[in-house]
């Protein structure tokens, strides 16, 4: 009974015939338990994966204990004379299941999606450590089973900034990524349904952790800014990087990555960037940003024509599948209509990092006669940033995929998921518009998404449960632009940030360019000396973060209150995707809000107040850390370490930075008052004391006078 329970609040909420219709003839129920017997007919190394997750999967639902019944069977095929691309059949009989994929993704496919849509397996189960209930079988019914077409052909995900996952489980390691994680994850990412994936940044061609990403089915596709799989950044230091004068090396670099990628599935990039993911005329001495867009647009036509030509010689392939993203100088050069790509090329339309798409985006699809699609971001990375917290509201995914996928933008789209553990939330809401938008094509907004994550995840209506991740997302502060929130990363870019320029006495007017919290830009900018400035700007800060410490301690609550409403490995998973992350966004604004007050005393000379307030927010900063701890440790354990090689967040180098401020501060000679030797009277007297508050005992219980 709870079996048809489930499956009934999954079909309300658009998720049971996601992937596929059902053909009920002569229909009856039918048992399923774990005695299961599969012949693979399809010859496939990559479907030997999924037979394994498979097996597993039967494990997780019935129990590790096989059952006495009748053994089922399941076949598992490959229709070599299909041409569809990634589509599926699944035949349910009295004892027998046979998967049909016209292709190797699309007989994938089908075993996963009877995995989660019969035996109820999160998709994320490696991540959340969600099970369904344990039973010793379920009645389905028999039928033919055919998978509906997916929303987007190409669905990719990209490992962007993937601190996290390079230092994880090194302990391990033979080689740089831990192959037994990034199994699981690209395990993941085929539960999810996806065709393809960007494996890390910097990657070659040749690396294992890419080839077993091939090896377990999926495409191989490429960062923007590393053209036909070759990585700039290893570009030889004695050459020249231009093209108008070195050719002769980038035909050699871009012939070694394609010729590396022999055997592989490959959507491959048509692009060019400069060393380090930023224009190439910085890194070309030929060049300059002075230079005129069309001697620009002609060095990039240029290169693309070479690159495609290149890819067909090696590959053989007439029409070879290619991408070119429009990120950055290249999405205004071809707006302006000055880039030219091959006519079977994927035009990649790219968001700005915060899920929202430029102006001028959707007039410039509408005039793209080539292949359409979509590079969007649930994680983003410039120092200031959303890397370990989800900060794009729903309600601005939902309007934004529906723009594009209006639009025709269906061809393909990338997902930038960072190290993709803390971003389940915002994953879960692009994966349902990539595969199946049309179920939600109807909701005036994203609102809806709280309702459905909640009864997806922890299977409940709890008000509390829903408010809090609600809340989580009105507790952000903006700063100017409420559709670009600082996330995770802000923090101690604005400790280190305002702490260099109260030591240099320098304002830092690229640190204020763009973003200023309030409405006080206009009257900041009047403002000539520097204490006018930094006074104006850290009460500015300080008023948002006061304001956002209250929200997120009422959170902190809320969250308690919904715990209590859960249990088992719902309970886990929500202690680690809200309440833990509520608690560590608390801590890191009380920290803002209380260093911001010490470094206002630092810069008005009132030392003693400075340190008072510095220690206030170095508890914050280490309470912060400790429920990364937390985090870690939760549930089964094995993300123990998972922030250990943290390099873009760097929430442990604030509590570092605060220590090395407070010694800084708590040099007497700093202090304002005159130096004395203290000679305290009574043990703990002088901590009882030390707020130098006024009273006319202090001189007395704490110094003598002249005491040298």
């Amino acid at each position: 009974m709870k079996y048809k329970m489930d499956l009934k609040l999954r079909k309300t909420f658009g998720l049971l015939f996601f992937f596929f219709s059902v053909t009920v003839l002569s229909a009856k129920n039918i048992e399923i338990y774990n005695n299961i017997a599969i012949t693979d007919n399809s010859n496939s190394k990559a479907v030997m994966y999924a037979v394994k997750a498979l097996k597993k999967d039967f494990n997780v639902k019935f129990g590790t204990t096989k059952s006495s019944k009748e053994v089922i069977l399941i076949e598992l095929n490959i229709d070599k004379n299909s041409k569809d691309f990634d589509s599926y059949k699944i035949e349910i009989s009295d004892k027998k299941i046979i998967f049909n994929g016209t292709d190797e993704l699309g007989l994938i496919h089908a075993i996963y999606a009877f995995s989660e849509d019969y035996l109820g397996i999160d998709p994320f189960i490696y991540f959340t450590d969600i099970v369904p209930e344990m039973v010793s079988s379920i009645k389905i019914k028999t039928g033919k089973i055919s998978s509906k077409k997916y929303t987007y052909k190409h669905r990719v995900f990209f490992v962007n900034d993937e601190d996290l996952i390079v230092g994880f489980e090194m302990e391990k390691l033979e080689y740089g990524f831990n192959l037994e994680f990034m199994e699981k994850f690209y395990e993941t990412m085929l539960r999810l349904k996806m065709t393809g994936v960007i494996p890390s940044t910097l990657v070659l061609a040749d690396e294992v952790h890419l080839k077993l990403a091939s090896d377990m089915g999926l495409y191989i596709a490429q960062h923007h800014a590393e053209p036909v799989g070759s990585v700039p950044l290893y570009w030889p230091k004695n050459i020249p990087y231009s093209w108008s004068t070195h050719k002769e090396y980038f035909v050699k670099f871009w012939r070694d990555a394609i010729e590396r990628q022999k055997g592989k599935n490959v959507i491959w990039t048509l692009n060019f960037r400069g060393l380090l993911d930023r224009a190439f005329w910085d890194d070309d001495p030929s060049m300059s940003r002075k230079s005129s867009a069309a001697e620009k647009a002609k060095i990039v036509n240029e290169v693309i024509e070479t690159q495609y030509n290149l890819i067909k010689e090696i590959r053989g392939e007439e029409d070879p599948l290619v991408c070119g993203y429009l990120w950055g100088e290249l999405g205004g050069m071809y707006r302006d209509g000055l880039i030219n790509y091959p006519k079977n090329t994927m035009i990649l339309f790219s968001d700005q990092g915060y899920g929202t798409f430029p102006e001028g985006t959707w007039k410039s699809a509408e005039n793209t006669k080539l292949g359409k699609g979509v590079y969007q971001h649930v994680s983003y990375h410039n120092r200031r940033t959303h890397l370990r917290i989800n900060t794009i509201h729903p309600d601005v995914l939902h309007r934004e995929m529906d723009k594009a996928i209006t639009h025709g933008l269906t061809d393909m789209i990338v997902l930038n998921v960072g190290n993709f553990k803390e971003k389940i939330f915002g994953v879960q809401q692009m994966v349902n518009y990539m595969n199946d938008f049309d179920s939600y094509k109807n909701q005036p907004n994203g609102n809806y998404y709280f309702d459905w994550y909640a009864k997806d995840k922890f299977n409940t209506s709890s008000q509390a449960v829903v408010q809090s991740y609600k809340d989580f997302f009105t507790n952000q502060f903006d700063l100017g632009d409420p559709e670009r929130k600082p996330g995770d990363e802000w923090y101690f870019f604005y400790v280190e940030r305002l702490l260099n320029m109260a030591y240099q006495k320098e304002m830092d007017p690229s640190f204020f360019k763009k973003e200023f919290p309030g409405k006080g830009k206009k009257a900041f900018l009047k403002l000539k000396d520097f204490n006018s400035k930094m006074d104006f700007a850290l009460d500015a800060y300080s008023e948002i973060y006061n304001l956002a410490e209250d929200k997120w301690a009422v959170s902190v609550q809320h969250t308690l209150e919904a715990k209590g409403e859960l249990k088992g490995s719902r309970l886990n998973f929500y202690t680690i995707d809200m309440a833990l992350p509520t608690e560590k966004m608390f801590n890191l604004t009380g920290m803002a809000a209380d260093f911001s007050k010490s470094l206002k005393y630092y810069l008005n000379k009132e030392y003693h107040k400075s340190q008072l307030a510095a220690y206030a927010a170095l508890e914050h900063a280490k309470k912060a850390v400790e429920i990364e701890k937390r985090i870690e440790q939760n549930g089964s354990g094995k993300f123990k370490d998972w922030y250990r090689w943290d390099e873009t967040a760097l929430t442990y180098r604030i509590e570092e930075v605060l220590e090395n401020y407070i010694l800084h501060v708590k040099d007497l000679k700093f202090f304002n008052l005159e130096y004395k030797n203290r000679n305290s009277k009574t043990p703990g007297i002088q901590y009882k004391y030390q707020p130098f508050f006024d009273s006319k005992y202090q001189k007395e219980l704490i110094y003598m006078e002249n005491a040298d």
